[in-house]
């Protein structure tokens, strides 16, 4: 059986962008160009868990000249200054993965108040000009939820990746739940007004065959490096923590349905 998700699979990707006249663009070229490639990949990781992974994924780019946007938790098991530090030196921009209004039970003025405090935390090591809302399905609120409150500027901040991004001009693919296909489970890692999607994918081979045909000029990919692996045992650990996750996704999805709230658009899956 052939693997997915493993650091030979990832690396496929990066040879066959750069093979195929694709820029890679960190999030906050992308949010401060004034004219865009012909041909782009906006490439983001948010880091979840998993620091060491997310080390090797940007020591992997950076060997091939490769530069793209890491966004960090505040969490203990994230917030890893060294490690920040060494992903930047490595020629990477660093961010910050926030979910302030989840920690502080949607108190939203709460919420402004923690995000300033995390966020100079981040300042103190590493320039952060980005920020990534961090999607937690166990919890009813929206992080992006922050913004009706407060600004991006108020903050120096240049641009967040869901709100300050154009995703009628770009193919948004994540690699959530371990798989490429909008399944119904992925809960907040949605595109943000009008988008296109012409086609579903599931395999990182069938992403790598888009790179290669250049279906689509501009593309924009989500990775969370905890989901990659290069031994088999971590593989199928993984593997298996996302089983169980998925299943508790699925019975959330489906109470949320039963209550109204959000479902996915019949564009999305």
């Amino acid at each position: 059986m052939q693997l997915d998700f493993t650091y030979n699979k990832y690396q496929r990707i990066l040879k066959s962008a750069i093979q195929n006249d694709y820029r890679i663009l960190t999030v906050r070229e992308y949010v401060t160009h004034e004219t865009l490639p012909d041909r782009y990949i906006v490439l983001r990781h948010d880091v979840d868990r998993k620091v060491g992974n997310a080390l090797k994924m940007a020591r992997i780019e950076a060997e091939r000249g490769v530069s793209v946007t890491y966004y960090f938790r505040i969490i203990d098991k994230t917030f890893k200054p060294k490690v920040l530090r060494e992903v930047e030196r490595l020629g990477h921009e660093v961010g910050y993965h926030y979910e302030d209004v989840d920690t502080v039970d949607g108190d939203l003025g709460a919420a402004v108040e923690s995000f300033v405090e995390n966020l100079e935390q981040f300042r103190e090591h590493v320039t952060v000009d980005t920020v990534s809302m961090h999607g937690n399905p166990l919890t009813p609120y929206d992080n992006r939820d922050l913004w009706k409150v407060t600004e991006l500027a108020e903050h120096d901040l240049l641009g967040e990746v869901y709100l300050s991004v154009d995703f009628s001009d770009v193919v948004y693919f994540s690699d959530t739940n371990r798989t490429w296909y909008d399944e119904k489970t992925i809960v907040n890692d949605w595109p943000v007004g009008p988008s296109i999607k012409p086609m579903q994918i599931t395999s990182t081979d069938d992403l790598v065959g888009l790179i290669e045909d250049r279906r689509f000029p501009r593309l924009y990919l989500l990775v969370h490096p905890n989901r990659w692996a290069d031994s088999y045992t971590e593989w199928a650990g993984e593997y298996l923590k996302d089983t169980a996750i998925n299943a508790g996704k699925w019975g959330l999805w489906t109470i949320r349905s039963a209550q109204g709230r959000r479902q996915p658009r019949e564009t999305d899956v």
